[in-house]
């Protein structure tokens, strides 16, 4: 099942990342609904129950589900930090897993997608890589929003979660397309 599916993709994540060091990877999906805050969370678990620090990064600014999945507020996090109201430091709460801590998306601002535009995305992925073996980032559907796509050119890996019961050949094919089109090629699916 599952867990399986997250042993495996953990394994394989060894020969999708650059050797030694640290690592961001990225979590997306075509369309909302087909499992990134699951699988997000539930990779960063796996990975931090291999005794790797790691941080979960909640930035789907749009419609944050993070804090959900841990029962917490979403009172600040990524968006007050982009905006310069909290520091790194401020926002990092420990989960009740040994070595995974989370940031999660904060309140939802109204301009989501400009912040992304913002010098203060690369200082929180680079103050991340500093601290964590891995930096594992939640974000929001590609096909509804272009965020997904400015962070993949800042990430090692991207991830793209398709659910099997919604996917369909024209899905993959306009995927493809759109990390074609942005010469991205960094991505697994």
């Amino acid at each position: 099942g599952y867990l399986f599916d997250l042993l495996l993709l953990r394994s394989n994540l060894q020969y999708l990342l650059p050797d030694g060091g640290h690592s961001l990877i990225l979590i997306s999906s075509l369309h909302p609904g087909e499992g990134k805050p699951f699988i997000s969370t539930n990779l960063a678990a796996t990975l931090a129950k291999a005794s790797k620090k790691v941080l979960l990064l909640d930035f789907d600014l749009h419609k944050p589900k993070v804090h959900k999945m841990f029962r917490t507020t979403n009172a600040q996090g990524v968006s007050t930090y982009l905006i310069g109201k909290a520091s790194f430091d401020d926002l990092v709460f420990q989960s009740d897993i040994e070595n995974l801590d989370i940031i999660l998306a904060g309140p939802v601002p109204p301009n989501a997608s400009e912040l992304l535009l913002n010098s203060r995305v690369d200082e929180l992925l680079a103050e991340g890589l500093k601290r964590y073996d891995y930096v594992i980032i939640d974000t929001p559907p590609i096909m509804l929003i272009t965020d997904s796509l400015v962070l993949l050119s800042k990430v090692d890996r991207g991830i793209l979660v398709m659910n099997t019961l919604k996917a369909t050949k024209q899905g993959v094919g306009y995927l493809e397309d759109i990390l074609s089109q942005n010469s991205i090629s960094n991505t697994s699916i």
